[in-house]
Parts: C-alpha cells; structure tokens; sequence
C-alpha cells in the first residue's frame, strides 16, 4: 500500500475535499475516492475514524470499508508472522488479532491486563480457602465457575446467538456474553494463567473444555455456567444408550483442538455469519486469513 510524502497541511486538505464526496451515489466517483483515500494508508485510517460513526449512513458505511481495508494489511502481516513461527499456543494473540479486524483501535494490553487480574484473583480466592494444593480438582473449578459466571458475569448470549460481537474477544469481556467457543476461550485463558491442564473439545454444534490430568478427567460446558460433568457420569450415559467404552474413547471430538483448530472455528463462526448478511469485503478477509492455516 502506498504512503504519502504530503506536509499534514496538504494532506489534511485533501481529505477534508475527499470527504464532502464520500457520499456520491455515482460508484465509479466513490471507486476514485475509495483508491485516494487508499494511496495515503494508515494517515487516512486515522482521518476516517472521525466519520466512522457519523449519522450520514453511506459515509459510515464507506469510512467504515476503507479503515477496514487499511487495517487488513496490518492484521494480515501479523497473522503470517504468528503462524509461521512454529509456537503451539498462539490461541491469545490470535483471539484478538481477530477482534482488531473490526475493532482496528483495540487496546490488545487493556484485555491481557484483565486476564492477569482475573487470575490474580482466583489465586488470591484459592489461597484464602487453604492453598491450591489443599484443594481438590472439583472445588477448584467450582471456585472458577462462581467467579467468572456469577461474580463476573459472563454468560451465553441465547438471545442474539449470531451477533458477530459474539466472536471478537473484547466485545465478550466487555458485554460479559459470547458463544460456547468464545466463552471457552475466556476460561482458557485463565485457566492458562493458573497452569491447569484445561483443554477444548470442538464439538459440532457447541464447544466445551475438558479437564484432564493422569488422574482424573472432567467436562466442563462455559455457555451453560460452567456445568461440569465427570468422565464417569459420561461414561454412564454413553452406556444407557448403548455405547462401549471404547466407542466412547474413540469418538474423534473428544480429542483436545489445538490452538490453530480454535482459533479456525472462530473464523469459521465469523465467515458464515458475514456470507448470511451479505458482508462481502469482511468474509473475503477473514476467509483469505483462514487460508493460511490450511
């Protein structure tokens, strides 16, 4: 993308002449505007942020497109560098590489800042109840599940299920509501941060995590408050209707997803959202980064 070598003077009254077109309903002249405003990169991201929430819909709208399109070269550039570097848990930069996709003025550090604090506190809350090691693997996920869906208040959001917000990090941590994957992102997180062996099960459908270590194992289901369910009450189900043990074990979404597999169901998530409303330019970018895992 091109950069400017124009004085800020020049280059501010060049914008505020492309602006007063922005709105023309001649898409051949919003097409030049479009490549001007383009030619001029992240100068002209940082003009448009003015207008992305103007009362005129079309210039919203088209500001909105071209910061978009600016953003993208960016993003884009930091998702090749984040999966070309070999490393397993890629899962928190990536999360919010996705949200600055739409959201391209977000403060990545301010969410990080709130995961730290949050597992601060649960360590805190773990050493007032006799220290982590004292306590079993059921009390500590209790103690996880009472903070972050009852004292936080993180739930999910079955009201407006297919809101893309649903999908972007710091839209979840802000309106403390997502979808099963995303809700299960947060509690890895987390639980990352208190070094507990927490995985993701990609089901289809829905999303949960599971915990396991060399002695015990349990389900946990973050969209519905963190509803745990051990191995053992699986594996008593499954024989009610019908399955062995081994069938059981063998079922291919009980394996852990890695990092680069969750961070792909949420794009997928995205991309089918945006084809159904008709939001071409942000499934072409979502779908051209999804590429890359391939």
């Amino acid at each position: 993308m091109m950069t400017t070598n124009e004085t800020p003077d020049k280059l501010t009254e060049e914008f505020e002449n492309l602006i007063q077109l922005l709105d023309d309903e001649d898409e051949n002249i919003y097409g030049n505007i479009k490549q001007r405003f383009l030619s001029h990169g992240f100068p002209s991201s940082q003009f448009l942020k003015n207008y992305s929430g103007s009362e005129n819909i079309l210039i919203k709208k088209r500001a909105s497109e071209i910061i978009s399109i600016i953003n993208f070269e960016e993003t884009e550039q930091k998702f090749l560098r984040l999966i070309n570097n070999d490393d397993p848990y890629i899962l928190e930069e990536a999360i919010f590489l996705i949200a600055t996709l739409n959201y391209p003025s977000l403060d990545i550090n301010k969410y990080i800042s709130q995961l730290d604090t949050m597992a601060s506190d649960l360590k805190k809350i773990y050493s007032e109840s006799g220290s982590s090691e004292k306590l079993n693997t059921l009390e500590k996920l209790n103690i996880i599940n009472e903070y972050l869906f009852f004292k936080k208040g993180f739930r999910g959001n079955e009201e407006n299920y297919y809101d893309p917000d649903n999908s972007y990090m710091n839209k979840v941590m802000d309106e403390k509501k997502g979808i099963p994957v995303t809700l299960s992102i947060l509690y890895l997180l987390v639980t990352r941060r208190l070094d507990l062996p927490v995985y993701g099960l990609s089901l289809p459908g829905h999303f949960i995590l599971k915990y396991s270590d060399e002695n015990e194992e349990f389900f946990i289901d973050p969209f519905n408050k963190g509803i745990i369910i051990s191995i053992k009450e699986a594996q008593k189900f499954i024989k009610n209707i019908g399955m062995t043990d081994e069938e059981f074990k063998g079922i291919p979404y009980l394996k852990n997803s890695t990092d680069r597999e969750i961070t792909l169901r949420v794009m997928r998530n995205l991309s089918e959202i945006y084809k159904k409303t008709g939001e071409l330019l942000k499934t072409e970018q979502i779908d051209k980064i999804m590429s890359y895992f391939v």
